[in-house]
């Protein structure tokens, strides 16, 4: 996942390079002075929206289903998480 998260970045950072002028900054000040965000801070905004969204009854689905799955999903990602490390150990 890391890697490809790595790939996707590279697209947006070779851009903000070609624009005339940006050459010198570091990533972050390009991003910043073109108004755009990292991948990571996007998909959490985009998260953020589609949990607003859905707590407010925009989607025709029942929020106590979502609310239990996404409860199932986070134990077994710690369930998981808790087996690598003891994996490791």
């Amino acid at each position: 996942m890391v890697k490809d998260i790595k790939l996707v970045e590279s697209v947006p950072r070779r851009a903000t390079k070609m624009v005339q002028g940006f050459q010198h900054l570091d990533y972050d000040d390009r991003l910043n002075y073109l108004g755009l965000m990292r991948l990571e801070k996007r998909r959490v905004r985009s998260d953020l929206i589609e949990t607003f969204k859905l707590m407010k009854s925009m989607y025709d689905v029942e929020k106590e289903i979502f609310l239990n799955w996404m409860t199932e999903v986070e134990e077994n990602m710690t369930k998981n998480c808790l087996r690598r490390v003891s994996d490791l150990m």
